[in-house]
């Protein structure tokens, strides 16, 4: 440590000596990326207002670029992440480095304001008041895919907020780049643009209307039958989020636009945290803590489907079985995961029971356990059902 406070602190000095600007801003760049707490040491050392400095026109391309990727540095980890105040000094210059025409800063730039807006809803409440995101959202349609991912993630970040900070992204009108981005021809974009919209059927109802609105429920069924795998996942969440926020005709119009298929062809996937809801993306959207427990994508969201149908629930049943959806659920009673298990069970003996003997659901029935999983019962599902 001693060696590398003697270094920080030559190359502070190198910010007095023009000649070695260029050489300073490099070296403390490789100490600040070794982690948070060499971090930290060199902004105590007064590292931020020299560096920011040098952030104005006459400034040579290539010098630009180096103290960018320092920025980019001093933003990059998030445990702990960067002081507030230094944030606060940061966030001015993104505002001004967001507009530049190199794509390697308008990059680096990019990646910035991801890093910040990974850290929370109080760093996502400091990026969004220093007025960036109006000029962040129509980088999701810029022509350098290297541009558009960084987007992407930053604006998806955003929306892992709270319902007020998701509407400031939906208000710059970001709907109106994801037909496209869900059409890319790059799988990473379109896995982190259902992923965005996983995020936004998690909110309330006028965003779960406002996705419904731009056209995305068939693209995002499209990416769930034939995106890869990760895709598959992202969408399988958006699905089943929205048939836990939305109202009864915002879920039927999930129905309609053939969501159940490709929805019950994922039950034979054998990644569990397709299956299971994990706490890491509820807890991250600081929304639905009801079902922190409840663990299940898939099968909640038939679950939820079923119970929302009222007198279509047969219609609903019915389309379930012809996609062999009830044989699958049949098979994840046997499922080693005990949450998993007794969802599965509870369709089945709710909605599919009719022509089941008794004497087989005894045996399967789970048996009462104080401590055991308690399924959500949906007490505000509307007695009406759907309307088609």
């Amino acid at each position: 440590m001693a060696s590398i406070d003697s270094q920080a602190k030559n190359r502070m000095q190198g910010f007095k000596n023009k000649g070695k600007d260029q050489e300073a801003v490099w070296a403390l760049g490789n100490i600040i990326g070794d982690g948070p707490c060499l971090r930290d040491y060199v902004i105590k050392l007064g590292v931020v207002q020299p560096l920011l400095s040098f952030i104005k026109p006459e400034i040579p391309i290539p010098f630009l670029r180096n103290v960018t990727w320092v920025i980019v540095n001093l933003c990059r980890n998030k445990d702990p992440p960067p002081p507030v105040d230094t944030i606060l000094e940061i966030l001015p210059a993104l505002n001004m480095l967001i507009h530049h025409t190199d794509i390697n800063i308008l990059v680096d730039t990019v990646w910035a304001l991801s890093y910040l807006t990974d850290g929370g809803n109080e760093q996502i409440q400091l990026v969004i008041d220093s007025g960036v995101v109006p000029k962040l959202i129509p980088l999701l349609s810029h022509v350098e895919v290297k541009v558009q991912t960084a987007a992407l993630r930053a604006v998806g970040n955003i929306v892992t907020g709270s319902d007020d900070q998701t509407q400031v992204v939906l208000n710059c009108d970001a709907l109106s780049h994801f037909p496209a981005l869900l059409s890319h021809p790059k799988d990473k974009i379109r896995k982190e643009a259902v992923w965005f919209l996983s995020n936004i059927t998690a909110g309330n109802q006028a965003q779960v209307q406002a996705v419904i609105d731009a056209g995305l429920l068939p693209k995002i069924i499209e990416n769930l039958s034939k995106g890869e795998f990760q895709t598959q996942k992202e969408a399988a969440w958006a699905i089943s989020n929205l048939t836990i926020s939305g109202n009864r005709d915002q879920v039927a119009q999930l129905i309609r636009d053939g969501a159940i298929p490709p929805f019950c062809d994922l039950l034979t996937c054998k990644d569990t945290q397709v299956i299971n809801v994990s706490e890491r993306r509820l807890l991250r959207k600081g929304k639905n803590y009801f079902l922190l427990f409840a663990s299940q994508v898939i099968l909640d969201g038939i679950n939820n489907m079923l119970k929302l149908a009222g007198p279509h629930t047969e219609e609903i049943a019915n389309m379930i079985e012809e996609c062999d959806g009830v044989s699958k659920i049949e098979v994840l009673q046997n499922h080693e995961n005990i949450e998993i298990y007794k969802l599965a069970y509870d369709i089945i003996e709710q909605f599919f029971s009719d022509d089941t003997d008794e004497a087989v659901l005894d045996e399967l029935r789970p048996t009462a356990d104080e401590n055991a999983f308690q399924f959500n019962q949906n007490a505000n599902v509307p007695r009406d059902g759907f309307n088609f």
